[in-house]
């Protein structure tokens, strides 16, 4: 019973981030399916209220933290391809 509940709990933040990277954000112009961004093209410590507003769950939080496996603090988009594919990775 412990595991399931452990399993929920920690699937659960993701799902969030999900539904909020859903909407465009009208704040950043992040496109569906992105974090939201800074000025300075970093990835946001937190979604935008304008966007996590049209999430009914989450309409009446006042922040919604950015989840680390979102490239939280990284530039541009994400490097998903491993050096060895590469030209001239190892």
């Amino acid at each position: 019973m412990a595991t399931a509940t452990a399993t929920a709990t920690a699937t659960a933040p993701a799902s969030v981030a999900d539904d909020v990277e859903r909407h465009p954000c009208p704040r950043c112009g992040a496109e569906p399916g992105s974090p939201c961004r800074s000025r300075g093209g970093v990835v946001a410590g937190a979604y935008h209220a304008g966007r996590f507003v049209r999430v009914p769950q989450l309409a009446k939080r006042l922040r919604v933290p950015t989840l680390a496996d979102r490239d939280r603090g990284g530039r541009g988009a994400r490097v998903t391809a491993p050096d060895a594919d590469r030209p001239g990775g190892g």
